[in-house]
Formats: C-alpha cells, structure tokens, sequence
C-alpha cells in the first residue's frame, strides 16, 4: 500500500468512526473532511419505517439546510420527513422550543429582523431597531441596549443618544410582548427560558433520539446556552465544526466559548483528512491555527501529490519599484491567465477580498450589493443572479426573497405587515412562495443588451401569468417601477453588468465575492485581494506572533476561511509597498511562493 492510499484509509476510517459514534459527541471537520457526506451517511443509518422519535439535522443557513435535505432525499425521501427534522437552528428553536408554549395572543410572528416590521422605528427621526444592538445576559437575564452608530442621526437633534435608546428598548418590548413579534434574538431569549424547564425537555427528548448541529462554530453565547441546557437534560447531541472558521463575532459567536462547551461532551472525533486541497494549500492554511493544531490537514484528495506555490501578483509601484499590474484590475487579469496555465478554466476561479469595496472586478461578475429596493433593476439583478450558475449563494437567496417580496405585493397590494403575516393570511406557506418566486425568476427574459423599457414590460407580462392559485383574476402589474433617465439603457448596464463589444468575444467570467460570502465554497484557484497596507500589517503582526492564533483573532479566521476554499493554487494580490513585509513572513513560514509583475504572454 501506498503513503497516499494509507492516508485515504485513515481519512476514510475517521469518517466511519464518526458515522457510527454514539452520541454526545464533538466531530471537529477539517476544511473539505467530507462532513456533510459524513451527516448524511449517519443519518441513512436511521432503520426503515414508522418510528416514535427522529433525528434533528440542523444547520446556521438555509443553503447548508438545503444541501442535506437535497442530500438525504437522493438516498431514502422518508429520512426528509416526520418524525425526522432537517432545518435551519433558527427554525427548529422556533418549531420546538418556542412557539408551542406561548400563550395564544397575541398572533405570534416569527420574522428575520426588524426591518420586516414597519413599526420597527423610534424617535422622530425614525431611527430602526434594527441599529440597536440588544445583548442578552443569561446569568442575569437582563438585556443591555447600546447603539453603536449613532451617525448623522443626532445631528442637530434636541434628543440624546441616551434618549433614543431608552425608546427602541420600550419600542423592542412592545414589538414583542404586545403585538408579538420575534426576531431570532427574541426567540433564543425564549427558547432559553423553555429548556429550563424539565417539563419542555421532556417532551423534547422523546420527540427526538438525537440533534445533530453542523457549523457549531457559528454559535452566540445563547445558542451554547440552549445546548448545554439540551445536553444536561439527556438530550444526544452531535456537535460538528471547524472553530477555525468562526467568523462572526459580529452576531456574538466565539469560538473559544465553544470549546469551553465541548469540553463537556464525552466523546470528541478529529476530522483531518482533506479531499479538496493541495498539500501546499493545507500547508498554508494550518499557519493561520493554534500552536496545538498547526500540523497541516492531510491532503488525501486528487490534488493530494501537487504543490503549486503560492502565486503573489503585487500592483502599482512603491519607490523606484514598480509593478505591471498597476491596480488590482491589471492583477485580476493576471490571475486568471496565470491560472489557465495550471489548467485552470474562469469558472473555476474565485476573487476574494475581506470587504465589499475590495472584491476585484476584472473579468469577474461580481456580485453588485444587495439591492433592498423592489422595481424593474431589483428585478433584472435578481434575475441575472437566479441565472448565472457562478453566483454565490448568499445573492442567489437574496435574489429569491426580492421575487417572494415583489409577488406578494402584485398579490396583495393592500397589505402593509411582514410578509409572513400576509402569507399567513392568504394561506399561503412560506415553501409555496419559495416556489412561485423560483418559476417567477426563471421565466423572465434574458438580462441582456435589451433597452431596459422593453425588458420591463416584458417582466410585467411574465409577472401576470404567475398567480396565487388557478383561476386568480388580477390586475394588470405595475409595481415594476423604472427611472425616466434608464428606460432606454440596456438592461444589463443598469445592474452593472459589463457591455461586451460586439466584434469580440466576450471573457468568460471569474466569480467574486466578500470571504465571509464565500463560506462554504470552493473553486480550483482563488485569488485574495489584501488592499489597505494597515491591514496588512495588522494581519501579518497577528499572524507571525505564536500568542495571536485563530481563538483569539478573527481576521486571521477570516482568511483562513479564505485560503481554504482553494484546491490548486492560492494568489495573493496587495500594495506594492507592502511586498517585502510578505515575501519576508511567507519565508519565515517556509512556504514555497513565486513572484508575478507582468502577466503571462498569451496563449498560442
């Protein structure tokens, strides 16, 4: 046997180990360990026909949801429905833990954030609630209201910051205690008060004989609440994630609170073996982790024998030193050509930056920000999103809530609330919606050179075959609403799609994204755009200092999530004046690495 087919027998046993583990238990995935084959395989195992009890697959997002329902459905449809659960952590709290014991009234609704709700503002200024920040204690059980950017909005204002966080914490209760309206913040406020109760997990435990939670990693300190709640109440859990990859403190997710819990769990699995990358990349990866778990994941895929080096493609000029690539632009260009080289087709590239502004544009599509209007350009982006096959799949959800939205106002013009309250009203599920706003995008014409005045009226008539039911009778759409200025520019113009010339043939196109957008793909050559020389100074200081790790800074998880989404080959573009500062550390770390200023001749 070979060095690399014992590796794969490792990699392999691993997995069956963690399919077969009994519950509770702590599976700590690697990047590309294969996990989800890992919960599906497991789940499979569940024996045929009519059970008491099932098993709770839950994840953080709807797309992660999806794929393991997709999954499990392709190999036995009965594990996709009762008594068995697969859902958003969100959901299930809401199904099984909040909304069953609370009191008939008011018309509890569950929606996404404040912003669904109209009422949602304070003061005369009409600031959202949703720019306050509403921290939850659990040992107090107090909430602190702060509001971290004040901005513009006190501005001549005879009302205080003070003052207006005093409003949104009333506006909050009453939104929630008297009209019933519960972000998901709300719920886990609730759904910790319902596991303390004997009673609830009572009922919980023999509703379910296991809860599996993938991404753990993206837990708040009231999830973990919940859990240690659940595990000390019997309740057998299966906690997945790589802590590496948390990347949301913004939404109070620690990792380090996560380990705390898992040290609870008895029984703890390790995960190692990587089927996506490169040894070079696993290589790299493993210098932004801990000390304790800086060995590099064994690459056990078919990239398991090449080590491409690190590509870094510096622009613009710094002293008497300059770059051929003069902007990130001319460096993007040069990716894309350095990696058809490797054999490496644009589908199959991904531009990544830490914030929006930075993404590279060239030869990519990038996703254009998320457009939270609903007219004829909300449309068209939304279509072109549903059907390019590049798109990430944070706009390709987005996309789907814009069509859901803009089908239910042609519905139902005179409803003013959530939309889950008018859906609730009509008697129509959330699923079917999903469904008409799926056929809405698919039907609609092309986003292309049209003038965007003849794409409208074409959206419109398309708009007017989708009904609610069979034989709805309504009204001709005009909520399609379009700028004078843009009724005769091309369609795709108006969304920031690029025109191409005719007499050429069009670049085929890279996809672009923010990192934290990126979460949960993958692509054959990735390239990170590091453009600010401060952080990149801040990133190398946390990086190169051995008592700076992934526990305690999320920038480096931030790129550590970025660098792991590559199989072949990892590019780095920055500053000119920033070179030798990289070059130096990525010596330190004795990681192989080539130098680009001029792109690659052309092919032939």
């Amino acid at each position: 046997m070979s060095e690399i087919e014992a590796r794969q027998d490792q990699a392999r046993s691993r997995q069956q180990q963690a399919v077969h583990a009994a519950a509770p238990v702590f599976v700590r995935a690697c990047p590309g360990a294969g996990k989800t084959r890992v919960l599906v395989e497991r789940h499979c195992l569940t024996p045929p026909g009519p059970r008491r009890s099932g098993r709770a697959l839950l994840s953080f997002t709807n797309v992660a949801a999806d794929e393991l329902r997709e999954r499990c459905s392709g190999n036995r449809p009965d594990l996709t429905a009762y008594p068995h659960y697969i859902g958003t952590f969100d959901s299930f709290l809401w199904r099984y833990l909040v909304r069953p014991f609370l009191p008939a009234t008011p018309p509890w609704q569950h929606v996404l954030s404040w912003d669904q709700v109209p009422a949602a503002v304070v003061g005369w200024r009409k600031v959202p609630l949703s720019a306050f920040d509403f921290r939850y204690d659990p040992a107090t059980r107090r909430t602190h209201v702060t509001w971290p950017k004040p901005g513009t909005h006190l501005m001549n204002a005879k009302d205080t910051k003070e003052d207006y966080i005093v409003w949104a914490e009333k506006k909050r209760d009453q939104l929630w205690q008297t009209r019933g309206y519960m972000t998901g913040h709300e719920v886990r406020i609730a759904a910790l008060d319902h596991v303390r109760d004997a009673a609830v997990t009572d009922l919980l435990r023999h509703r379910f004989f296991e809860i599996v939670v993938d991404e753990a990693q993206d837990c708040s300190e009231l999830d973990l609440a919940i859990l240690e709640h659940l595990h000390h109440a019997g309740l057998p859990l299966v906690i997945v994630a790589d802590t590496d990859q948390g990347i949301y403190e913004w939404n109070d997710a620690r990792p380090q609170d996560l380990h705390t819990f898992t040290q609870q769990l008895p029984s703890r699995l390790e995960l190692n073996g990587n089927w996506r990358s490169s040894p070079l990349v696993c290589q790299l990866a493993a210098t932004l982790r801990p000390t304790l778990r800086g060995t590099p994941d064994l690459s056990v895929g078919e990239h398991n024998a090449l080590n491409t080096p690190v590509l870094l493609l510096p622009y613009g000029r710094h002293g008497k030193k300059i770059s051929g690539h003069l902007d990130v632009v001319d460096a993007s260009e040069a990716f894309a050509a350095f990696a058809a080289q490797n054999g490496i087709a644009p589908a199959d590239c991904l531009a990544l930056a830490h914030r929006n502004n930075a993404i590279p544009k060239a030869r990519s599509r990038p996703v254009p920000r998320l457009p939270k209007e609903r007219d004829a350009q909300a449309l068209a982006w939304a279509a072109a999103v549903f059907a390019a096959d590049e798109s990430v799949p944070a706009a390709r959800s987005h996309a789907l809530q814009l069509a859901t939205a803009l089908l239910s106002e042609y519905w139902h013009p005179q409803s003013n609330g959530p939309l889950a309250e008018t859906l609730a009203a009509h008697d129509i599920t959330p699923s079917a919606m999903r469904r008409h706003a799926a056929a809405l995008l698919a039907r609609l014409p092309a986003v292309d050179a049209t003038p965007a005045r003849i794409w409208r009226s074409k959206a419109r008539a398309v708009l007017k075959g989708q009904l609610p039911h069979p034989g709805a009778q309504l009204d001709s759409p005009k909520i399609l609403s379009l700028a004078k200025a843009d009724l005769e520019k091309a369609v795709r113009s108006l969304i920031g799609l690029p025109e191409a010339a005719e007499e050429e043939e069009p670049l085929a196109s890279i996809r672009s994204s923010t990192i934290h957008q990126a979460k949960g793909s993958e692509a054959d050559a990735v390239l990170i755009h590091l453009p600010k020389p401060q952080d990149i100074r801040e990133l190398l200081e946390a990086w190169a200092d051995p008592f700076v790790h992934t526990e305690t800074s999320e920038l480096l998880r931030v790129y550590y999530v970025a660098i792991t989404r590559a199989r072949r080959l990892v590019t780095l573009t920055y500053p000119y004046s920033k070179h030798a500062d990289i070059v130096a550390h990525l010596d330190a770390l004795k990681v192989d690495h080539r130098v680009e200023i001029t792109a690659p001749p052309p092919a032939g």
